[in-house]
């Protein structure tokens, strides 16, 4: 079922019974699968979400890069989340990304400020990118922040409003600013 007010790019790969809902952009390079469920208002591009999978409304995938997002069956990415594709973003089976507001930054911004690089900079000296990778059976509270480079291990639990700077173990529960292990699961 596919709502009204929806923007198609020419590639678009749709399985069967998905629902798109009203005032979507598909971009460019999205492969969903069969029975995927898209929220009203969203932006994906450079994406394949596999079959039974939610994303939800708002949800914007944006980046700068050769990066795609690779989205696993049975898998929930809550409202208004950000996944930038600058760099790979993989999310495996039954995860499950709260909203709103959980951003996954496989990007760094940091040292062009600091080195007063231009906006422009065609040659992104000065933007370090870094995959992200999310196993099976992970649940991320909402208003997280993943950052660049981070693996987070198969059954691990990242509470709300934490910043995952590092790789989390399997079988963790993570909160805080930065995330730190809270017990074992």
């Amino acid at each position: 079922m596919i709502q009204r007010g929806i923007t198609f790019s020419a590639d678009l790969k749709i399985g069967i019974n998905c629902v798109i809902g009203a005032h979507s952009i598909i971009g460019r390079q999205v492969i969903l699968g069969d029975n995927v469920r898209i929220g009203r208002y969203a932006f994906l591009e450079k994406i394949s979400v596999d079959k039974n999978s939610t994303i939800e409304l708002g949800v914007i995938c944006t980046g700068s890069g050769k990066g795609r997002i690779q989205i696993g069956r049975e898998s929930y990415i809550g409202i208004r989340n950000i996944l930038d594709w600058s760099d790979d973003i993989t999310i495996g089976n039954f995860v499950h990304i709260a909203g709103s507001s959980t951003s996954l930054w496989t990007h760094s911004s940091a040292q062009k400020c600091l080195n007063s690089s231009l906006l422009d900079d065609k040659h992104k000296r000065y933007r370090p990118t870094s995959p992200i990778i999310i196993e099976d059976n992970v649940y991320i509270g909402g208003n997280c922040t993943i950052y660049p480079g981070v693996t987070i291990h198969h059954h691990s639990i990242i509470s709300p409003n934490t910043a995952v700077t590092k790789d989390i173990e399997s079988y963790k529960l993570v909160g805080g600013v930065p995330g730190k292990v809270i017990k074992q699961l």
